[in-house]
């Protein structure tokens, strides 16, 4: 997606900037202007490049507008395209500027047009010296130092002096101050789902309300991060960038053993392995020096991509769909490039040519793909303990004779072109002395000279934590992603995680507890009009939950959550005939039964060709995906207000009430699942609720057996079925509550 020029409250603007003697800087106000104005015809691909011009690059943004001898129409020579200070002379600015349809660029029927404030930032920006500067992703990780504030008093730590730092640079008239800090009971929920991906119990709450000490926030930031739920929490969002799935998609859709991986990212995350180690091993483990099995089982992450199976297929265009998914893959969740976009020609905006492209691609190229079949080889398949069974995961090793790596005219598996040797982007700097394969890939991701793989990693912690990154656009870091908010708290924390040793829980606790994570979510009318998105983090965001917390969450208040950690895929409610439909009445799904029914969403059999049912707004894991995708649709109403899960969840809730609520059932409930004591007007609409639901029920006592015993639970003796039909009905309001389905 392009998202081209975004307009900043902490810059220039791009209409033509209401900070007028803020001095102009090119990465930030003009390349963007360029790219998605001009680098169509003016960029770095170089078969659509228009009139030998290119704007993307400084020798050909401040060279001559033509080949030399080639006049003007006037018979003049032609000038510079910037000439710096003298923006009446620069051929950049007469085009922009000209009223002459055969002169003015870009040209009318383009459908990027340059807006008058536009023009008047390139004039500006000339007039200011044109001073040059790479695009910020690919420039080196700098040392930071924290800015001084004059509120230093409300800055819990380096974090907060970036974030208030930008307020105050605010000009009067949009001055904006932080929230105040959020309610207790409001601050231990945020942090358990945010850290455990569930809430916290009744009594977890109550402990934290009354414990007055000033580390107590800090005690229960340690308790989450060293939970085993940490990592079953951080896990599902890797899940979604190495596209892992039980199901090898495609029209036969086969079953496969991904699950052990899947048990290995969860114990990496819980064991706090350094982000770099977990990058090599799930790279090229098999390739380190007297590798572990449990190394070599961590390169499965290159072996979750779809596998066709399709009868009559080519062979090696299968092959190449392969290890053209591992640089998509690789690029995008360790680097934040797009680099398939070269696959077919050179990158239409980043510097990213096709032969770049196919270099990378040679890194993967010589990956065993079909085992007996080269030349004798061991199929790449790891044996895997599992009680008295062994199974078989699928892992990664290199052939033994290498292949030769060619470029694919217009990226077709059967066109090969020049042969590339395996090397790393040309734009970005090398690194000597490790050897060319994936070992060697992996050792220059996460080596501190590498711009990019630090700041996508705290970027993607930052998603998790503040629900939007500190770019916007966690799967482009090129030139067409959108910038950070924050550049410079970006670097700091960048910097910082190298310096620690790739610590990811360190990391986390960093953004955790600083005073801007702890900030309420109220928002004035004039935070809203200055601020809508939240780029000034001058609040605490508000999203919906993901669909699976908001599964475990119901689960979890209703006593039914099975906390068994790791082992199979297993397969709760799902919808009738799915499978079936999918696969013309080849598979069928066989539910589970007991625990089965209720384990963490995490452990849900995925199936690509038809994802969990109840899961919504999640990636369909066919190809990598790191961005948050969130809507409102009624379809997941629907679901939450009659799925078989959150049925038996409510009935569940309900019997817990009862049980352990006594009279003030519904004040129970509603403290279990929020945290909190329900107001007055909140009692109100609740009781006459049940008394509604209890009419209703007495008279109809088919419907209210069937909502009473909802699912295969175990269930309590705790009255008539009518009140226990009422109470389930109650509780089915208090889960679907925007409250209880909100990240506050």
């Amino acid at each position: 997606m392009v998202l081209g020029l975004v307009v900043s409250l902490l810059g220039v603007a791009a209409v033509g900037g209401d900070e007028p003697h803020r001095k102009i800087d090119f990465d930030r106000d003009i390349r963007p202007i360029l790219a998605d104005a001009c680098f169509t015809c003016h960029g770095p691909h170089a078969d659509k490049r228009k009139a030998n011009l290119r704007l993307d690059v400084r020798e050909g943004l401040f060279g001559p507008t033509r080949d030399a001898g080639d006049p003007d129409r006037d018979g003049s020579l032609p000038g510079r395209v910037v000439d710096p200070g003298k923006p009446a002379v620069s051929e950049l600015v007469r085009r922009v500027m000209s009223s002459d349809v055969d002169e003015k660029m870009p040209p009318r029927k383009a459908a990027r047009q340059i807006s008058h404030g536009e023009r008047e930032l390139l004039r500006r920006w000339i007039e200011e010296g044109a001073v040059w500067s790479g695009h910020w992703a690919f420039e080196p990780v700098k040392a930071v130092e924290p800015p001084v504030v004059k509120g230093d008093a409300w800055c819990r730590n380096d974090v907060d002096r970036f974030v208030l730092a930008e307020m105050e640079r605010l000009p009067a008239e949009r001055a904006v101050e932080p929230a105040r800090e959020a309610e207790r009971r409001t601050l231990i929920r945020r942090l358990s789902l945010d850290l455990n991906g569930l809430p916290p119990t009744r009594e977890e709450v109550a402990a934290f309300v009354a414990d007055a000490a000033p580390e107590a926030y800090d005690r229960v930031v340690d308790r989450l991060l060293a939970s085993p739920r940490f990592g079953e929490h951080f896990a599902v969002a890797w899940l979604d960038a190495a596209r892992y799935a039980d199901s090898n998609g495609f029209q036969l859709d086969l079953d496969r053993t991904a699950w052990p991986w899947r048990d290995w990212v969860v114990e990496a995350f819980n064991s706090n392995m350094p982000y770099a180690r977990f990058v090599v091993e799930q790279l090229a483990g098999d390739l380190l020096p007297d590798a572990t099995p449990r190394q070599v089982l961590a390169t499965a992450f290159n072996r979750n991509h779809p596998i066709n199976g399709e009868g009559g297929r080519e062979i090696e265009e299968s092959r190449i769909d392969y290890v053209m998914d591992r640089v998509d893959a690789t690029s995008t969740t360790f680097l934040g490039l797009t680099m398939s976009c070269a696959q077919c020609h050179d990158h239409k905006y980043d510097p990213i040519p096709q032969k770049d492209y196919y270099r990378f691609f040679a890194y993967f190229n010589s990956v065993d793909e079909d085992g007996g079949a080269d030349k004798g080889d061991v199929p790449p398949l790891l044996d895997v303990k599992d009680g008295g069974r062994i199974l078989k995961v699928m892992v990664m090793r290199d052939r033994k004779e290498p292949r030769v790596t060619h470029v694919l005219e217009r990226g077709a598996w059967d066109h090969p072109g020049e042969t590339v040797e395996a090397a790393t982007p040309s734009a970005m700097p090398r690194l000597a002395g490790v050897p060319a394969n994936r070992l060697g890939l992996a050792r220059w991701i996460t080596d501190r000279s590498n711009p990019l793989a630090a700041r996508v990693a705290v970027n993607r912690l930052w998603q998790q934590i503040f629900g939007q990154g500190l770019v916007r656009t966690p799967d482009n870091f090129g030139i067409q992603g959108e910038r950070p908010m924050h550049p410079e708290l970006l670097d700091w924390l960048a910097h910082r995680f190298v310096e620690s040793g790739w610590d990811t829980k360190a990391m986390l606790r960093l953004m955790v507890t600083s005073a801007t994570y702890r900030q309420s979510s109220m928002c004035s009318a004039r935070l809203e009009e200055v601020d809508p998105e939240n780029r000034l983090l001058a609040r605490a965001p508000r999203y919906r939950l993901g669909a699976g917390v908001i599964r475990d969450q119901a689960l979890m208040a209703s006593g039914l959550l099975v906390e068994k950690r790791g082992g199979p895929p297993v397969k709760p409610y799902h919808p009738a005939g799915v499978w079936e439909d999918v696969s013309f009445g080849r598979l069928v799904y066989q539910q589970g039964t007991g625990e089965d029914l209720h384990r963490r969403s995490l452990y849900t059999f995925w199936r690509r060709t038809a994802p969990p049912a109840n899961l919504f707004d999640v990636s369909l894991r066919q190809k990598c995906s790191v961005r948050v995708i969130r809507t409102n649709t009624p379809l997941q109403a629907l679901v939450l207000l009659n799925d078989p899960t959150f049925a038996e969840a409510s009935a569940a809730l309900a019997e817990r009430a009862i049980a352990e609520g006594g009279e003030d059932a519904i004040g129970w409930a509603f403290e279990t699942v929020l945290g909190r004591l329900p107001e007055l007007g909140e009692r109100r609409v609740l009781a006459a609720r049940l008394e509604v639901l209890r009419r209703y029920f007495v008279e109809r006592p088919e419907e209210a057996e069937a909502v009473a015993h909802a699912g295969a639970r175990r269930r309590r003796a705790v009255g008539r079925v009518y009140d226990l039909a009422a109470y389930a009905g109650v509780m089915s309001v208090i889960l679907n509550l925007d409250e209880t389905l909100t990240r506050e």
